[in-house]
């Protein structure tokens, strides 16, 4: 063979290895730029059920299910807080929860504080249930880590590393935390990210339940944790149930989150040249219009079914709307809600029921979670107000430690869970520039330090959950009365027949 025919061979033979490798690699990120789809949601809070024709598991899944049958590579996640909300899911321990994201084949999620609202036994049977990773980097159990430290997921050729951090105020403000150990989120982070790149990860993407609110000095938002930990590309958050309708930036870090309740699925197209993230277009879904996944609608079904006679029971009627939420956030942590009022009013007067005559009645925003619309009340509209297990507990403390209190709420910022709604005894300013407390009155008369008062709340609050320990760790006297709040505004409703939103400046903020 001469040399020119054998470099006319050479040269076909190479033609058509490049070429077979081009075809090869179509569909491939490799060294070429390619998009991955990132979906993400959080702080779920058991939305089983569209509410206002929003959300909804079933809904959600269609709309999961939409975007993959468009795109090849797709990552899709939570960012915690599953557990805790609407009465179908808290019958059955989340259950339908999980078998839904299941169905939607999450790839990932970590914890919210609100996976511990039950015993960490519910939790543990949730993980079995799951056909997906709870990644958790810095909780840990019986010295061993709770759930999978961290994962590593190849799409198309890119290595995407996940990490997972709950807040390790969890063990302040979560019930059933005290087995735990939370390691602190931002060398934990560092850790990740270096293990991360140890194991040749691409991209490194944080799910963090940290949130954007910081609720006392020295808490960890995911602000703080991208302005200190260099190498993540993206965090994907919860908690504070923001919403945003643009990535935040920081550093080199963007931040997202999609607000609360399944109301909306984030959607990033991270676009990645090289193996690394060059341009991330990014914007909250709105989970209105969808037609309910069938697949997830009959799995569903049962649950429903069982659920439905006892929570479909009427016990009253709602004059008007109970409102609650305004711009995707909930106003009973920014100031005096008339469906706050319904709540606290009720603790005081079953309070006076049980002979545990109280001077007033407060109750963190925290725990209020749903609107309640005009027209009969059920006990699943109730549930959904108040889905935590939350009972009734009269607390006995000195009027010095009813002002510190008192001092405490003046120091919530406004937008945070802890922010009390109070009963029609008590009338507050607060000044929110300075942080403190203007004027005080329990019915109608100035606080005095040597009187003793009893203020009925929830045994969250009693056990100083949410910082209000610093008030409550010296109280006098804590009486549990095993009556769950949802029941207690059953009754509440129950007797009053009709119940009427309104306000009436208990609660005063200067601006």
């Amino acid at each position: 063979m001469s040399v020119r025919v054998m470099f006319l061979y050479r040269s076909a033979v190479w033609r058509l290895f490049s070429w077979l490798f081009l075809v090869a690699g179509i569909g491939a990120c490799g060294e070429r730029e390619c998009e991955i789809v990132l979906l993400h949601t959080n702080d779920s809070h058991g939305s089983i059920l569209a509410v206002d024709s929003c959300g909804g598991m079933a809904e959600r899944a269609a709309f999961v299910r939409s975007v993959k049958e468009k795109n090849s590579r797709v990552l899709l996640v939570d960012a915690g807080d599953i557990n805790t909300g609407q009465a179908i899911s808290n019958m059955f321990d989340a259950r339908p929860d999980i078998e839904a994201y299941n169905v939607m084949e999450y790839d990932a999620v970590t914890f919210g504080n609100h996976e511990l609202d039950k015993p960490l036994e519910v939790l543990l049977r949730q993980m079995q249930w799951a056909n997906f990773p709870f990644i958790s980097s810095n909780v840990y159990w019986q010295e061993k880590p709770l759930g999978k430290t961290y994962d590593i997921k190849e799409i198309d050729g890119v290595r995407v590393g996940i990490f997972g951090l709950t807040t390790k105020e969890t063990r302040e403000v979560s019930i059933y935390a005290g087995q735990l150990e939370f390691k602190e989120e931002i060398e934990t982070a560092r850790q990740m990210v270096q293990t991360l790149k140890v194991q040749k990860a691409d991209l490194i993407i944080g799910l963090v339940h940290l949130g954007f609110t910081q609720s006392h000095p020295g808490f960890v938002t995911s602000d703080v944790l991208a302005s200190q930990v260099e190498g993540i590309d993206i965090l994907v958050d919860g908690h504070s149930h923001s919403y945003i309708t643009k990535p935040k930036r920081v550093g080199h870090t963007w931040i997202v989150t999609a607000n609360q309740s399944g109301r909306y699925v984030g959607m990033g197209k991270m676009k990645i040249h090289g193996g690394q993230l060059t341009d991330f277009e990014w914007r909250p879904v709105p989970i209105k219009g969808y037609c309910p996944d069938s697949v997830l609608t009959q799995k569903l079904n049962h649950y429903l079914i069982v659920a439905d006679k006892d929570l479909k029971t009427v016990v009253g009627k709602a004059g008007q709307d109970f409102g609650l939420f305004q711009n995707g956030e909930n106003t009973g942590r920014y100031g005096e809600a008339a469906l706050g009022n319904l709540v606290a009013d009720a603790l005081k007067w079953k309070a006076g029921e049980l002979n545990l005559q109280s001077d007033f009645a407060l109750t963190n925003s925290g725990g209020i979670r749903q609107n309640l619309a005009a027209g009969e009340i059920t006990k699943e509209n109730v549930l959904a107000v108040l889905p935590f297990d939350n009972v009734l507990e009269v607390v006995d403390m000195t009027g010095k430690d009813l002002r510190r209190l008192f001092g405490f709420l003046a120091a919530v910022p406004l937008g945070n869970g802890a922010f009390a709604q109070i009963s029609r005894e008590v009338r507050v300013v607060y000044d929110c520039k300075a942080r403190e407390v203007k004027e005080l009155t329990i019915g109608g008369q100035p606080v005095v330090d040597t009187l003793v008062y009893r203020m009925a709340t929830c045994d969250y609050i009693a056990a100083g959950k949410d910082g209000y320990d610093v008030a409550l760790s010296g109280c006098l006297r804590r009486e549990n009365t095993s009556l769950l709040l949802s029941d207690i505004v059953i009754g509440y409703i129950r007797m009053k027949g009709t119940v009427i939103p309104y306000t009436d400046g208990r609660i005063t903020l200067l601006k």
